[in-house]
């Protein structure tokens, strides 16, 4: 569905997945006549699609989750998979370069396999420079242009053990869940430079998804199937039943 700002429904999109299957991450494609969609399968698998939305036409991208654009719209990070004895573990977190189709892989540390929605989040920096992304112990700040491996990047300073779901709220700001996963979810801003951390806003339940929208306003889509907008100190719900949801 296609949704105005206010949450009320504009037009419906045609096409399915169908009922076995679960949206976890949808990104619109700079065209806006395309969607990429990461569709949960059996035994935990993930796969990435392309949709085009006046169609419901849908063609395989590769196995991987959580679509993300770069500010300018030119190029498309996820996370791939690959299928080992029966286990399904994180690969890479992949670059495509949206002009040139080309990727480019940046290895996630060995044995890590996809965790709970809020570790599933990944969001790029407002420069593009950095994508903030769960490498299944800690968050790290991947520098696009010259990480060689993901677990090697550096994560947010000060203790970062048990933060998950990271947006940069502005250029120095990055804002995480801080206490998955029961009772209020509380979201902590983080200083980039000095390290010095304040409360943010609560959610009734955890993000499996967020957003940038403007500086200092975020969109979640939480385990609620609400859509939420927040800012510091605030947080209002606009819309319900939906589980999985992009930005236009």
């Amino acid at each position: 569905m296609v949704l105005d700002r206010a949450g009320s429904v504009v037009r419906r999109i045609p096409g399915s997945f169908g009922a076995a299957h679960q949206v976890q991450a949808i990104q619109l494609a700079p065209d806006r006549r395309h969607a990429y969609v990461a569709v949960y399968g059996q035994s935990g698998s993930l796969t990435l699609y392309l949709l085009e939305l006046s169609t419901g036409r849908r063609r395989k991208v590769a196995a991987g989750f959580s679509p993300a654009l770069n500010p300018a719209g030119t190029k498309l990070a996820y996370v791939s998979l690959i299928a080992r004895a029966d286990t399904i573990y994180e690969r890479a977190l992949v670059i495509q370069d949206l002009r040139s189709h080309r990727d480019e892989a940046i290895p996630f540390p060995a044995g890590v396999v996809p965790g709970t929605p809020p570790e599933l989040v990944l969001n790029w920096s407002p420069d593009g420079r950095r994508i903030a992304v769960f490498d299944g112990r800690v968050i790290r700040l991947v520098d696009v242009a010259a990480a060689t491996s993901v677990g090697t990047e550096p994560a947010p300073p000060g203790d970062a053990n048990g933060l998950m779901a990271p947006v940069f709220l502005d250029s120095r700001t990055l804002v995480t869940l801080a206490n998955c996963c029961i009772g209020r979810q509380r979201l902590t801003a983080i200083d980039l430079r000095s390290g010095a951390r304040r409360a943010f806003a609560r959610l009734s339940s955890p993000p499996e998804n967020i957003w940038r929208l403007r500086t200092g306003t975020l969109l979640v889509q939480d385990a609620l199937t609400q859509l939420v907008l927040v800012s510091r100190g605030h947080a209002r719900v606009i819309a319900t039943k939906f589980a999985a949801a992009a930005p236009a």
